[in-house]
């Protein structure tokens, strides 16, 4: 098995990608005075070559925020019947219609998706649309009314032990 471009990640590119979720123009050298403050000394230069390797390693995700634009979100679960080729047909016709995630996978639901919509009558749609197709058996559905996204969290690294506490 290839290793994973991610084996080294550490907690100094959980730094530098939360630093730059804040600030994607910030310099390298502020980001190494930034990093020196929480104990990781580093040159411009040694920012620059991890960045690099982030990059290469990373998606770049543009989100409208859909509080900005009054829009609606809507978090789709989707359970498909159990005949060969259900969970593919799901997920390839979920895929073709407006939901900028989805996701196949094992759980309590088979398919996961995210969308976005100007009103309630565009989600009622895509979430009936769905409900009629023969692969599914059940659909449920949240309207996000309230949300909170932390970062750090999200950047957090292997040597984080939050988890453990």
């Amino acid at each position: 098995m290839v290793g994973s471009k991610f084996e080294n990640f550490d907690d100094i590119d959980s730094q530098i990608l939360r630093l730059l979720s804040e600030d994607p123009r910030a310099p390298y050298s502020d980001i190494a005075t930034t990093l020196e403050e929480v104990g990781y000394e580093m040159s411009s230069e040694g920012i620059r070559y991890r960045v690099s390797n982030l990059m290469n390693s990373t998606t770049a995700f543009f989100l409208l925020d859909p509080d900005e634009l009054d829009w609606e979100i809507v978090r789709l679960m989707v359970e498909t019947s159990t005949e060969e080729g259900a969970k593919a047909d799901a997920f390839n016709r979920i895929a073709d219609l407006p939901f900028w995630h989805v996701t196949r996978g094992i759980g309590t639901y088979d398919v996961y998706a995210v969308a976005m919509a100007p009103t309630m009558q565009e989600i009622d749609q895509l979430v009936t649309k769905i409900d009629e197709f023969d692969s599914v058996v059940r659909t449920d559905h949240i309207v996000v009314t309230e949300h909170r996204s932390n970062l750090a969290d999200y950047y957090r690294s292997s040597s984080d032990d939050d988890l453990n506490e």
